[in-house]
């Protein structure tokens, strides 16, 4: 199979139906089910206007998904789920998407939850992907963040084109902010919890 060039591609926001498929048939193959929201979950949070998911398309061929926590109101987009399918990886497309995404979501950045290797079950896999998100120009901005009380992850942003960089403080602020407008108070501070390069915890 030749490369696939960026220009070939389309991208758009996916149908609930197509949503549907896409959960059942390619995010349940491409992630492990501790890190796999239910359906219900993922179709309440489109039609709440918190969520959205980008296909992205060759013709009428699927060759990536990405969804996307935005809550109405948020400085920021939020990456939940990212794959290209399986025929179309090692191909270094996976980058090549993930660049163009600040500009399709038009926001200040993208934040994104990587897996801590040092928690991770396969601390191999959560290093590469930490070299991905790397490679891509996301930055680590040194925090790690608690979810639900077990899952741990290193918080990364990638800036959008010439948007002001944001500091570690608003990054964690901007992702909190996230949380606090899909699930509400109290309830996101029992599920998310932040903490300081020195390992001390956010208070808010």
């Amino acid at each position: 199979m030749n490369p696939i060039t960026p220009a070939q591609l389309t991208w758009r926001l996916l149908t609930v139906g197509e949503l549907t498929r896409v959960y059942l048939d390619e995010m349940r193959r491409d992630f492990p089910p501790t890190e796999l929201k239910p359906l219900s979950t993922v179709l309440n949070s489109e039609a709440a206007g918190d969520a959205h998911t980008w296909g992205v398309f060759e013709g009428g061929t699927l060759v990536a998904y990405l969804l996307m926590v935005r809550p109405k109101g948020a400085r920021v987009s939020q990456l939940d789920y990212f794959a290209v399918l399986p025929q179309y990886r090692a191909s270094g497309l996976g980058g090549k998407l993930l660049a163009k995404l600040p500009e399709l979501e038009g926001t200040a950045a993208i934040l994104i939850e990587s897996e801590l290797p040092e928690k991770a079950d396969d601390p191999a896999m959560a290093v590469r992907r930490l070299g991905f998100y790397a490679r891509c120009g996301a930055r680590d901005i040194g925090w790690t963040e608690r979810l639900f009380g077990a899952s741990w992850f290193r918080v990364l942003a990638l800036s959008a084109p010439d948007a002001p960089v944001l500091g570690a403080e608003e990054v964690v602020e901007a992702l909190a902010d996230c949380y606090r407008r899909t699930m509400g108070e109290p309830k996101w501070k029992q599920c998310a919890e932040f903490f300081r390069p020195d390992g001390t915890p956010k208070l808010f």
